[in-house]
């Protein structure tokens, strides 16, 4: 990790592949645990930067919406994790409820909720499977910025980072100005 000051570091690709290995291993561990589908929950964020105040607001938001969303919809969280690391933050949430329903109200929440842009929610099915947008016959997530399929902007780095991060500011400081009494 490289250092800037004492809130920001940059992470390396290494790390964000091993917090990626990391995460499988956990989620694998949990649906072995449990035998039920489960929800795991990260942030959006691009750049180099994963822990910042504002995606531990975003993380604790989204957090705070799915327990929130999951009792509403009388669904029973039978366990549920939150880690804060460096390479971003990571919640496990194992739901007693059908994989595929519980992904239509994470999309719900991701697709409907201001922040929910900045929410990446999988839904990994007790077969170990993480269930797709695609096989619910649902269209790709937008790109912040524009209309295209955000992972085809974020691969062909079609948006300046600066330009990403000052957008994904505007949308949280928005929300934050509406949301909060």
């Amino acid at each position: 990790m490289r250092y800037h000051n004492m809130y920001s570091y940059e992470v390396t690709l290494e790390e964000m592949l091993q917090a990626r290995e990391n995460r499988a291993g956990r989620q694998k561990q949990l649906i072995d645990r449990y035998a039920l589908p489960l929800i795991s929950m990260t942030i959006n964020i691009p750049g180099p930067q994963k822990s910042t105040p504002t995606s531990k607001y975003v993380f604790h938001e989204g957090y705070r919406i799915l327990t929130s969303q999951l009792a509403v919809n009388q669904m029973t969280a039978l366990h549920s994790e939150t880690y804060n690391l460096p390479t971003g933050s990571e919640a496990y949430v194992a739901v007693h409820a059908d994989a595929r329903t519980l992904k239509k109200l994470v999309i719900a929440i991701e697709d409907g909720h201001p922040l929910g842009r900045l929410l990446d929610l999988d839904v990994i099915g007790p077969n170990g499977r993480a269930i797709s947008r695609d096989e619910l016959g649902l269209d790709k997530r937008k790109c912040l910025m524009c209309e295209q399929a955000a992972h085809a902007c974020g691969r062909s780095r079609a948006h300046a980072l600066p330009e990403l991060l000052g957008a994904i500011e505007a949308l949280v400081d928005s929300y934050t100005q509406n949301h909060i009494k």
